[in-house]
């Protein structure tokens, strides 16, 4: 097997070790057994295990931030009124979040836990600064646009482990539900505010 290829089978047995498991039970060992890759190329690959959790949160927080500015666009299309464009924007994501479980819930483990703040903060916020960018032009010129991206980030990422976790349905009307709450929130912030806002 290539370095390239190891590299992300070990990635990928660490997502899903923790999302199964969680960060305590995701030892070297267990890893390995998931991955059936001998121990000692995690040490080769990645020098620790704190580097191979960081570089598996890196891998979906990438794929996160492709994803949304993958349909950033929507967002442009004047035709629609802003509501619209938002709830659309909105259930691209939202469907990303509730089609990949073991994504979900390593990302959501990770991102709560010590070892981002130690390790992937800083990088995690200069991913998202292409959004930011985008999103900029959206809302008024005192809105905080990192922290409320943040913030809704952070509230669909809740949801998502609901319903992954059964606790709540994974129908359209949830995701309305969600949307709603989400917009409601944060439509305050917009720069426009047309008739679907009253």
């Amino acid at each position: 097997m290539k370095q390239d290829d190891l590299r992300q089978a070990l990635i990928d047995g660490t997502i899903h070790v923790i999302a199964q498991n969680g960060l305590e039970k995701a030892t070297t060992k267990a890893i390995s057994k998931a991955t059936g890759i001998n121990e000692v190329y995690i040490y080769r690959l990645f020098e620790n295990k704190e580097m191979l959790f960081e570089k598996a949160f890196e891998y979906l927080d990438i794929q996160l931030i492709d994803k949304a500015l993958l349909h950033i666009d929507i967002m442009y299309i004047g035709e629609m009124d802003y509501e619209t464009r938002c709830r659309i924007y909105f259930l691209a994501i939202w469907r990303f979040l509730v089609g990949n479980r073991d994504e979900i819930f390593m990302y959501v483990r990770y991102y709560y836990s010590p070892y981002f703040k130690k390790y992937s903060a800083e990088t995690h916020k200069q991913r998202f600064v292409p959004l930011v960018d985008k999103f900029r032009d959206a809302f008024k010129d005192e809105a905080a646009v990192w922290l409320i991206l943040n913030h809704i980030l952070n509230v669909m990422l809740d949801f998502a482990i609901m319903v992954h976790n059964d606790e709540m349905p994974k129908e359209d009307n949830y995701s309305e539900h969600v949307f709603r709450v989400i917009y409601q929130s944060v439509k305050q912030y917009f720069r426009k505010n047309d008739n679907s806002d009253s």
